[in-house]
Formats: structure tokens, C-alpha cells, sequence
């Protein structure tokens, strides 16, 4: 990888001025303001050195940065990282970035904005027809890179509902971290909690104890027993039952794992 005090005067020239951008320092994150707020953010960029530019601008301004180089990787890692927004270059190895952009909106409603070397107009329409929510070309001011990253996600929150599940009698308000059956708060640990919400926003995929380990707990059965799985999903199911709510509403697909199906 190239020297990234290089790569910054290469990348992050401001384009109406000869003179570089001088970023606030990247080793000391510079406080949030009272309107900004963290988020995690999935930088999608195959060329190493300008992901690490793009994640030190973001993690300056203090978001937590998830990082994919190339198409299929990108897509994995939003279905699992609850990302708030994408940075999205378009030449990627591959699979091209216009074709990920659709695939993304098909997948989710999350802001995305593309940071790329394609400037001809043509291309700026052609991005944002497809779903991009902004479009930046390279080289770029990391000053004007933050600051579209923070009315983007602004714009977002402005506008998004409260986040919550309803699905087979239960109410998941991912927000606040509560499930209600019928008007009723039920009690659940964090982990109880996150089991319930993670088959809830995927229903009706089935996941394997191994994936739900690596999804909730961050884990992998070579560090931790698939038993926790099993034990955490028992209690799960005598609370859900204690509520009212249905025995299968978290269903053992034998041979699988664990799913909650879709209503009926």
C-alpha cells in the first residue's frame, strides 16, 4: 500500500483550489457536534489505499467504519453490519458498482453515496437514476466528503420511522430494544433480544447455530460451544410461551437450525 500522507494529497485535493486540504489530525478524532451522531458506515472500495483514506476521514469525524472491496463482499456485509449508510465506488473487480447500487436498494432502504472517478455527466445522471442518494468524483475535499456523510444521514433519520418488527403476534421496537406481545413489554436479556430481532428481520431464513454465533455473538464454534445457542433459544421459547405467544413461534428446522416463519 502506498504512503497514506501521499495518497491523501493525491485523493483529497479540493477541486475549486490548487492548494490541499488540510483534514483535522486523523490520530486524534475530532468531538462530534450536537448535530452530528455516530454511525456505521460500509465503505465499499477495492483500492486499499483510498478504503483507508475513506475510513480514517469517517472514523475522524467519529463513525464506525465496516469495510467490503468488492461487490458480493459488500452485499454480505450490509445484510449483517446494520450499516446507516454506504460509500460506494463503482469501478469494482468483477461485479460493476452500478450493478451492487441496484442491489443494494433491492435489499434495503439506506442512503448511499458514491465516491468515484466516473465525472462525465452522463455518469453522474446514469448513478443517481439508479438509486444513489449523492454522487462525489474523485480527487475530492475529505472536508466536503464528511460533510455530505453527515446531511445524508441527517436527511435519513428526518425521515425514517421507528424502527420496529411486527411478525407473529409479537411487536420488536429495534430502537429501544423492547418486544411487546399484544400491548405487553416481555423481559429478555441483550443476547435474548438479539436472537429474537435477528430471525425477526430475516424471516423466513433459516440459520444454523454456527451462523447465529457468528451473527449475534460474534463468535464461531471453535471459541465457543454451539450449546450457547441452544440454551439461549430454550429460554427464549419459555418466555414467548409465558407471554401467550404460539410454541413454534421459533421453529427447529431439523438438520438446519432456527427460523420464525411468516405469518400466516
Amino acid at each position: 500500500m502506498g504512503d497514506p500522507g501521499a495518497i491523501m494529497h493525491t485523493f483529497c485535493q479540493d477541486r475549486e483550489s490548487s492548494e490541499p486540504v488540510r483534514p483535522t489530525s486523523i490520530d486524534e478524532p475530532k468531538p462530534l457536534s450536537p448535530d452530528d451522531s455516530a454511525a456505521t458506515v460500509l465503505v465499499v472500495e477495492d483500492d486499499e489505499g483510498n478504503r483507508l483514506l475513506v475510513r480514517r476521514v469517517l472514523e475522524d469525524a467519529g463513525h464506525f467504519v465496516v469495510e467490503a472491496d468488492d461487490g458480493p463482499t459488500a452485499l454480505r456485509t450490509l445484510a449483517t453490519s446494520n450499516a446507516d449508510l454506504v460509500v460506494l465506488d463503482l469501478g469494482l473487480p468483477g461485479q460493476d458498482g452500478l450493478e451492487v447500487l441496484s442491489r443494494i436498494r433491492d435489499a434495503a432502504e439506506i442512503p448511499v453515496l458514491v465516491l468515484t472517478a466516473r465525472s462525465a455527466e452522463t455518469e453522474r445522471v446514469t448513478g443517481l437514476d439508479a438509486g444513489a442518494d449523492d454522487y462525489m468524483v474523485k480527487p475530492y475535499s475529505v472536508a466536503e466528503l464528511a460533510a455530505r456523510v453527515r446531511a445524508l444521514l441527517r436527511r435519513s433519520t428526518a425521515l425514517s420511522p421507528p424502527r420496529q418488527i411486527e411478525i407473529r403476534g409479537l411487536r420488536i421496537d429495534l430502537e429501544a430494544h423492547r418486544i411487546f406481545v399484544k400491548t405487553d413489554a416481555v423481559d429478555f436479556t441483550p443476547k435474548e433480544f438479539a436472537i429474537i430481532a435477528f430471525l425477526a428481520e430475516h424471516s423466513p431464513r433459516t440459520f444454523s447455530r454456527d451462523a447465529l454465533l457468528e451473527h449475534v455473538w460474534g463468535s464461531m464454534s471453535q471459541w465457543q460451544d454451539r450449546a450457547t445457542v441452544t440454551e439461549h433459544v430454550r429460554r427464549v421459547r419459555v418466555k414467548l410461551a409465558t407471554a401467550g405467544c404460539a410454541s413454534d413461534l421459533i421453529e427447529t428446522v431439523r438438520g438446519y437450525g432456527y427460523r420464525i416463519p411468516q405469518d400466516t
